[in-house]
């Protein structure tokens, strides 16, 4: 089975903040969001999951807590930003 790569860029008490590593050949993180939520879930507990695309546009990951529930715009800070 072929899984999304990503990179975790900041681990908050409240957020998990990733980058989609968009592989040739692998799903991309939009294509495999069921799956990275239940990895991060179980990872991390029930923070909110923020992702960059491939295209360099944030975005999140809703989630009930148990499972991917849809996408959402992110327009909050990033950690890009707090490290300029």
């Amino acid at each position: 089975m072929r899984r999304a790569s990503y990179t975790e860029l900041a681990i908050t008490p409240g957020a998990v903040f990733i980058v989609d590593r968009c592989r040739p050949g692998l799903p991309s993180v939009t294509n495999d969001a069921e799956r990275l939520v239940e990895q991060c879930l179980a990872a991390y507990g029930e923070r909110r999951i923020i992702y960059r695309d491939s295209q360099g546009e944030w975005a999140e990951l809703l989630h009930t807590g148990i499972q991917f529930r849809r996408f959402a715009s992110y327009t909050d800070r990033t950690p890009d930003e707090e490290a300029a």
